[in-house]
C-alpha cells in the first residue's frame, strides 16, 4: 500500500491486491455466495450473523465455506464454524448482527486484518469489495463517511462516492478500510436502495469497529489496534452502568403540597423531607472547602450562593405511574458512621449530555469544574462518558433499554475522545491525541506537527488540564484542536488555576459570559414554567390520588442568584465562570426534578382516568344484558376507591380487576360460555 504521511485525510495511492485478508463466503464449496468476511488472526474470520444464518431462523449454519480471492494461484478454500459464544444474531431493532468463524486449516494467504479504532468523521472515503451475483471476482467500491445510524446508533452511514459504487447484495462482512491510512476499520452491513417521494436513496451502513469489539470478546482482546476513546480512569464498570439510576424520581408525599411558598424553600434548604443522609440526591460540590466570597484577587469568587439543590428524592426507574417508594427512615445517631456511597448528579450528567449532544444553546468550547472530593459529579462524568462511547454503550441486542426521558444518556458514538492529562507531560498528551486521530502511523512528520497539519474535528472531553505537567502548553496543544474544528470541554479539578486564565484568554471569546448568562436565565426561566405547570397538575391530582412527588420551587430561589451574578462586578473573572458553572448545574438539576414530578403526576392522573373508564365500560356490559345490579358489591368498592378521596391506584387498579373478573362470570354464565378469560 502507498505511504500514509502526517496529516490524516491526505489520500495516497494504494493497492488493493495486498488486501489478501478478505474472503468470500459460500454455503459450500459449490454453493451460493452468502457474503463477505475478513480474516484476522489465529484463523478466525469475521463477518455479519445474517450472511451465514439458517434462513427464517436465528441460527447459524452448521459451517460454510470460506474462500480466498487473493490467494496465490486461485482461490483456495476451508470450511469454518462459528466460534462458540462469538454468534451475535441480528435483534428485533437490528442490533448486534456479528459472528465470528474458526476455520478448519491454516489459511492459504499470510496477511490478516487488524480492526483499527477510529472517530466518525463526515466525508473520510473508504473502500471495500462485495461479491453480488454474477461477479464472481467480486467488485469494489468507494464511499464516504456520514454519521451515526442503525440501531442504537451502533452503526455508520457509508454513502456510495459514484452510482458505480452503489453496495449490491452479498457485500455484507466486508471489511471497510480507510483510504488515508490503509486501516480496517468496520465491515459492511447493509444497503438501502429505495425510492421515496421521487427521490432515489442509495447508501449502506457499516459496523464500526466499537461495535464489533463491544460484542465480540475475542476481537477486543487480540484483533483490535487504535487508543479506545474512553480511557479506564474516566470510565467506568459494567456493573455500576448497570445500576445506573434511570431518572430522580421526587419523593412521594400525601395529598397536601408540602413544598412551602415560593423563595422560602431554596435549593440547599429543603434536605430535611427526606429524613435519611442516604437517601438524598447529589450534595453540593460546593460543599466542602467552600472559598470566601472575601478571597483577595488571586482566588475565585465563591460558588457557594449557586450550591445545587439536595434533593429528597431516590435515584429509581419511575416506569410505575403509582410513583417510588417513600423515603427510608433516618439513620439511627448511634449507628457507626458509613461512607455515603457517591450518587450520580444526573443534573450534571444532562449537563454534559447536552453538549455532547451539540443542542443549540451550548458552546463549541465549554468548561466546567469537578473538583476531586465532588465524588457525585465525578461519578456523572463518567458514566455520561463511558454510555457516550460506542464501545462500551450498553448492549442493545441483548437487552432493550427503557426510552430515557430525561436527557441523561448520550447517544453511543457522540464522544470521539477523552483525555485525562492529570500529571502527563506535552509530548505524552500529544501521543494520545494523535493516536485517537489516527495519526499515529508512519509518516514523515512528527507528531507535533502532524496535528498542527492534520487535526481531525473531534468531540473531545478533557479532564484534568489545570494538573497537567505543564498546563499552559497544554491548553496551547488544545487551542490547535478548536482551530480545526473540534468540539472541547474542558474539567478542570481546581476552581483557580493558571490553565483557567489560559483557557479564558485563549479559547473562550470575550462575549462568552454574558451568552453564557443569558442560557442560565433561560433554562431557570423554563424551570419556573415546570415547576408551575407540575404543581398545577398536583392540585388536580391531590383530589384522586396518593401519594403524590412532591414539586418543590427552586426556580425563585436560583433566580435571585442569576440576579446577583447580573450585577457581579467581577464578570470579567474567572471566578465569574465557577459561578455561572453551578448556577447552571443547579438549574438543571432543579429542571430535571421537575420534569420528572411532571411526567409522573401526569401518568398518574391518566391511570386515574383510564380506572374509572374500564369501571365505566365493564358496568356498561352488564347493564347492557340487563344485569346492571349482578355484580354491585365489587363495583362499589372499585368506585368509592376511584370517586371517594385520594386511592392509591395500583389499590384502585386491584379492585378494578376483581370487578372486571366477576363481570366476565356473571356474563359467561348467562351466555353459557367460559368467562375469565
Amino acid at each position: 500500500m502507498g505511504e500514509s504521511i502526517g496529516g490524516a485525510g491526505l489520500e495516497t495511492n494504494f493497492r488493493t491486491d495486498l488486501e489478501t485478508w478478505r474472503v468470500r463466503i459460500r454455503s459450500s464449496p459449490r454453493g451460493q455466495v452468502l457474503g463477505a468476511g475478513v480474516l484476522l488472526g489465529d484463523g478466525l474470520v469475521l463477518t455479519c450473523a445474517h450472511v451465514i444464518r439458517i434462513y427464517g431462523t436465528d441460527v447459524p449454519q452448521p459451517s460454510v465455506t470460506v474462500e480466498f480471492p487473493g490467494a496465490a494461484g486461485g482461490a483456495g478454500c476451508l470450511r469454518a464454524a462459528v466460534v462458540p459464544n462469538h454468534w451475535v444474531p441480528r435483534a428485533d431493532d437490528h442490533s448486534g448482527d456479528l459472528a465470528l468463524l474458526r476455520l478448519d486449516g491454516p489459511p492459504p494467504v499470510v496477511s490478516h486484518a487488524t480492526l483499527h479504532r477510529m472517530p466518525t468523521i463526515w466525508n473520510r472515503r473508504v473502500h471495500f469489495a462485495g461479491y453480488p451475483s454474477r461477479i464472481t471476482g467480486g467488485k469494489w467500491s468507494e464511499a464516504l463517511i456520514k454519521g451515526p445510524g442503525g440501531p442504537g446508533d451502533e452503526w455508520v452511514q457509508i454513502d456510495p462516492v459514484t452510482e458505480a459504487d452503489t453496495l449490491l447484495r452479498r457485500f455484507s462482512g466486508a471489511g471497510v478500510v480507510d483510504n488515508a491510512t490503509h486501516r480496517v476499520i468496520g465491515i459492511v452491513v447493509s444497503k438501502l436502495d429505495s425510492e421515496r417521494d421521487g427521490v432515489h436513496y442509495r447508501h449502506g451502513y457499516m459496523i464500526p469497529t466499537g461495535t464489533i469489539v463491544k460484542h465480540l470478546d475475542l476481537v477486543r482482546e487480540r484483533f483490535v489496534s487504535g487508543r479506545p476513546p474512553v480511557p479506564a480512569s474516566l470510565s467506568v464498570d459494567p456493573a455500576t452502568l448497570a445500576a445506573r439510576p434511570a431518572v430522580l424520581v421526587p419523593v412521594p408525599t400525601g395529598p397536601a403540597d408540602t413544598a412551602g411558598p415560593a423563595g422560602t424553600a431554596g435549593p440547599a434548604d429543603t434536605a430535611g423531607t427526606a429524613g435519611a443522609a442516604d437517601t438524598a440526591g447529589p450534595t453540593s460540590p460546593t460543599d466542602p472547602a467552600r472559598p470566601s466570597d472575601s478571597a483577595g484577587p488571586g482566588n475565585p469568587a465563591s460558588p457557594s450562593d449557586s450550591a445545587p439543590p439536595t434533593h429528597p428524592a431516590h435515584p429509581v426507574a419511575a416506569d410505575s405511574p403509582t410513583g417510588p417508594p417513600g423515603p427510608t427512615h433516618a439513620a439511627d445517631a448511634t449507628a457507626p458512621h458509613r461512607p455515603r456511597r457517591p450518587v450520580s448528579d444526573l443534573g450534571f450528567a444532562r449537563w454534559v449530555t447536552r453538549w455532547l449532544a451539540g443542542e443549540e444553546d451550548m458552546a463549541d468550547v465549554e468548561i466546567t469544574f469537578v473538583r476531586d472530593e465532588d465524588e457525585d459529579a465525578a461519578l456523572a462524568l463518567r458514566t455520561t462518558l463511558t454510555l457516550a462511547d460506542r464501545e462500551q454503550s450498553p448492549r442493545t441486542s441483548v437487552a432493550v433499554p427503557g426510552r430515557d426521558h430525561t436527557g441523561t444518556a448520550p447517544r453511543a458514538g457522540s464522544l470521539d475522545l477523552a483525555l485525562d492529562v492529570a500529571g502527563k507531560s506535552p509530548a505524552q498528551i500529544i501521543e494520545e491525541v494523535a493516536e485517537g486521530m489516527a495519526l499515529d502511523g508512519p509518516g514523515l512528520l512528527p507528531l507535533p506537527a502532524r496535528i498542527e497539519t492534520g487535526a481531525l474535528p473531534l468531540t473531545t472531553v478533557v479532564r484534568g488540564v489545570d494538573d497537567a505537567l505543564r498546563p499552559l502548553e497544554t491548553v496551547e496543544l488544545l487551542h490547535t484542536l478548536v482551530r480545526a474544528g473540534g468540539r472541547l470541554l474542558l474539567v478542570f479539578r481546581q476552581l483557580d488555576s493558571p490553565a483557567l486564565h489560559r483557557t479564558y484568554e485563549r479559547l473562550l471569546a470575550p462575549d462568552r459570559p454574558q451568552r453564557w448568562l443569558e442560557r442560565v436565565g433561560l433554562r431557570i426561566g423554563a424551570l419556573a414554567r415546570t415547576e408551575e405547570s407540575a404543581r398545577e397538575l398536583r392540585r388536580r391530582a391531590a383530589a384522586c390520588v396518593t401519594p403524590l412527588p412532591t414539586v418543590r420551587r427552586y426556580a425563585p430561589d436560583l433566580a435571585i442568584k442569576a440576579a446577583r451574578l447580573e450585577g457581579d462586578p467581577r464578570q470579567g473573572t474567572t471566578g465569574f465562570l465557577v459561578k455561572l458553572s453551578y448556577v447552571e448545574r443547579n438549574a438543571e438539576t432543579a429542571l430535571l426534578e421537575a420534569e420528572t414530578a411532571h411526567r409522573l403526576l401526569t401518568r398518574q392522573l391518566a391511570r386515574h382516568q383510564e380506572l374509572r373508564g374500564l369501571l365505566d365500560g365493564h358496568q356498561a356490559r352488564l347493564a347492557a344484558h340487563g344485569l346492571a345490579e349482578a355484580a354491585a358489591a365489587p363495583h362499589q368498592e372499585a368506585q368509592r376507591l376511584l370517586t371517594g378521596g385520594p386511592c392509591e391506584l395500583p389499590v384502585a387498579a386491584a379492585a378494578v380487576d376483581r370487578f372486571a373478573r366477576e363481570v366476565r362470570k356473571v356474563l359467561a354464565a348467562r351466555t353459557g360460555t367460559k368467562g375469565d378469560k
